[in-house]
């Protein structure tokens, strides 16, 4: 049962990204006249389906990782080969092909696009309607022999401050500790008994056995729900959280690319499978919170500029628009072939984070 749980919570989270995101490659085509053949939800065999009035075919298929939308004249994955086979020379100008450069890109972009708009509209939902949970920065248990306790750090601290950086609620922790500090000492300043203590804590590394973890938990009795959050407030809100969500990240991937740290936070489909289940077993608040989530990460990860994804197709246009002509089909092709199995490998090495972890928890 509990399988059945985790399963429907990954197929229902990945259902509402990939249809947001590909409804955004699809909406902006047709604004721009491109005929649209195909919006698959999932891969494979078509298990039910039905063409508009407008030609498309609408189908969901076996595999449900996943979706696409294909466009007249789109015949390859780069978008870079024409096909007018079987297409009436009356119909050519409606192929994804024979639109301007910036139509093209603008499609593209969409799909990105159209997944931080979720994001947005989930994340100002939960703050008006709900309001802003907000974990204090008190410490509930402290990990045996991790860096907090051999620094001092006791269960009941506040933790006030680090390196000088005013802490507001639990998750700052993990960030400054995490991003901004990380490979550096720590001076931490904590509130015990109404009286501040500077505790000092050596700079955390990471390696292949060890995160660079501070070893503290928080309390789960300490915190607080901003409920009097207005509609602009909570616009304010969600675009602060949007821009913070996407920057961290963003520095997490350059201290992996520069050889900072190691990756051992990467999530591949099972690791996303299992969040996705227990945020569902979390309630639905919960559930809500982490689609916009992954709404956000399947956003910025299609915007990388590696060829398959979209940002690799905006790289291509880029490139076109600065050449005054498109790359060689062979070039393309070859940067795709490239990038796919970068993908490839970034798959593999997830299943081999994946797969131990998820073991752990169940035979523990």
């Amino acid at each position: 049962m509990t399988t059945l749980i985790y399963l429907f919570a990954f197929v229902l989270v990945l259902s509402i990204v990939v249809i947001v995101h590909e409804g955004g490659h699809f909406f902006v085509a047709r604004r721009c006249g491109v005929q649209v053949v195909e919006f698959s939800i999932g891969f494979g065999k078509e298990l039910w389906g039905y063409n508009d009035k407008k030609g498309t075919r609408w189908k969901v298929c076996l595999i449900p990782l996943g979706g696409y939308v294909k466009m007249l004249g789109d015949e390859d994955a780069a978008s870079a080969k024409k096909s007018t086979k079987n297409i009436a020379p009356e119909d050519l100008h409606k192929t994804f092909l024979a639109k301007p450069l910036w139509q093209r890109a603008l499609i593209i972009f969409a799909g990105p696009a159209t997944n931080y708009l979720l994001a947005f509209v989930l994340l100002v939902g939960l703050f008006w309607g709900v309001g802003q949970l907000i974990i204090l920065p008190v410490v509930g248990e402290v990990m045996p022999d991790s860096a907090a306790q051999k620094a001092g750090i006791l269960s009941g601290d506040t933790i006030v401050s680090i390196n000088s950086r005013r802490i507001e609620s639990f998750s700052d922790i993990a960030h400054i500790v995490r991003l901004e500090e990380y490979g550096q000492p720590l001076n931490i300043i904590v509130r015990r008994e109404n009286a501040e203590k500077e505790i000092l804590v050596p700079a955390l590394q990471e390696t292949k056995n060890s995160p660079a973890l501070l070893g503290i938990q928080a309390s789960l009795d300490a915190y607080e729900v901003k409920d009097d959050l207005n509609f602009l407030g909570a616009v304010v809100l969600s675009g602060e959280t949007l821009w913070d969500v996407t920057a961290g990240t963003l520095r997490y991937l350059g201290q992996i690319i520069t050889g900072h740290r190691i990756p051992r936070d990467l999530r591949g489909p099972l690791g996303i499978a299992e969040a996705s289940g227990d945020a569902l077993m979390g309630g639905w608040i919960v559930l809500i919170g982490f689609i916009a989530n992954v709404s956000i990460a399947i956003g910025l990860m299609n915007l990388l500029p590696i060829p398959v994804l979209d940002g690799g197709h905006l790289a291509f246009y880029a490139i076109e628009a600065v050449r005054r002509k498109p790359l060689s089909e062979k070039a393309q092709n070859r940067l795709i072939y490239m990038g796919f199995s970068l993908l490839m490998l970034i798959f593999i090495y997830s299943l081999f984070l994946d797969v131990p972890r998820i073991l752990q928890r169940i035979f523990e």
